[in-house]
């Protein structure tokens, strides 16, 4: 049976800017190979059907009924309150959208979902689409994000994003070349849920005009780099910044002193991926990883959306 309808959206990576984008900082941002698809079938059942797979696997199956919708005005704790909480959420934005539950919906993600790529960030932007609503404004009903996980979904190339209220500010932008043969991705295994660490740093750290100046600047001068050396310092002078503001120790300094090149953490900081410059080749890059206990290295055009 083909779907009535169906929606895809890109899964991301923030390569500058994470915490202060929620201050109104510029960052550059990558939307990724990775994605998660939403299908809508016509069903003869009362309720709405829910099957989400991962990787092929389903790892989530319940039914969803309007009053479920209706009552669910909190995110909740479970996978199915977050949905049906993101369906009210919907509804309350377009009001005719699902009057009645005589669906079975299929959602997939074709990436780990521990990976901290955006499995919700996706689901958001299907949902929105589906519901024929703009997408920053229902993800700003469910989430203290950014938004910047929004315009990733949206677009195939990378962006310089800012935070501007319900409409952000989105530049296409072309990554310089001349690095990507030099750039992986590293993942440290330690999933972060990213609305506990927003939160926190929203609730916890008010940031000054020159901090967002500099990470600003900083987003700007990576895609201006003209070498190496000063791409490598780029990352330097963003890790230590950043450090700063969250009082933590940087990433290569803490577990990775000794690689010869550059290692940036992404995203909520000690948890998911890092981002690695260096000369060294793709065989030696893993070798260093594997013996420090990281399995799972990707190349820049493993990951990131329209490369080879």
């Amino acid at each position: 049976m083909k779907p009535i309808y169906k929606y895809y959206s890109n899964a991301k990576l923030l390569l500058t800017g994470e915490y202060l984008v929620l201050h109104g900082a510029l960052a550059l941002a990558i939307p990724l190979k990775y994605g998660q698809v939403l299908e809508v079938f016509e069903s003869e059942e009362s309720d709405l059907e829910w099957l989400a797979y991962e990787k092929g696997k389903l790892w989530l199956k319940f039914s969803i009924s309007n009053q479920d919708i209706t009552n669910q005005t909190v995110e909740g704790e479970t996978e199915k309150d977050f949905v049906c909480f993101l369906l009210n959420r919907a509804k309350s934005l377009n009001p005719s959208f699902l009057n009645s539950c005589n669906f079975k919906i299929r959602t997939e993600f074709d990436f780990d979902r521990n990976w901290g790529l955006g499995s919700s960030s996706t689901l958001i932007n299907n949902i929105a689409q589906w519901a024929d609503v703009n997408p920053y404004n229902l993800h700003s009903l469910v989430s203290n994000g950014s938004g910047f996980d929004i315009a990733c979904a949206n677009y195939c190339k990378p962006i310089l994003f800012r935070r501007d209220g319900a409409h952000p500010l989105i530049y296409p932008v072309d990554f310089p070349e001349k690095f990507v043969t030099q750039l992986h991705f590293v993942y440290l295994g330690r999933k972060q849920k990213s609305a506990d660490s927003v939160n926190s740093f929203l609730n916890e750290r008010k940031c000054t005009e020159e901090e967002l100046d500099r990470i600003t600047q900083l987003s700007k001068d990576i895609l201006s780099s003209k070498d190496s050396k000063e791409f490598d310092h780029v990352i330097k002078m963003h890790e230590l910044l950043v450090s700063e503001l969250l009082g933590q120790e940087c990433v290569k300094e803490k577990l990775f002193s000794d690689f010869k090149g550059s290692v940036k953490s992404l995203g909520a900081w000690g948890g998911d991926f890092v981002m690695v410059r260096s000369d060294l080749t793709k065989k030696e890059i893993q070798s260093y990883f594997y013996r420090a206990g990281f399995t799972s290295v990707f190349s820049w055009n493993e990951m990131i959306l329209g490369t080879n």
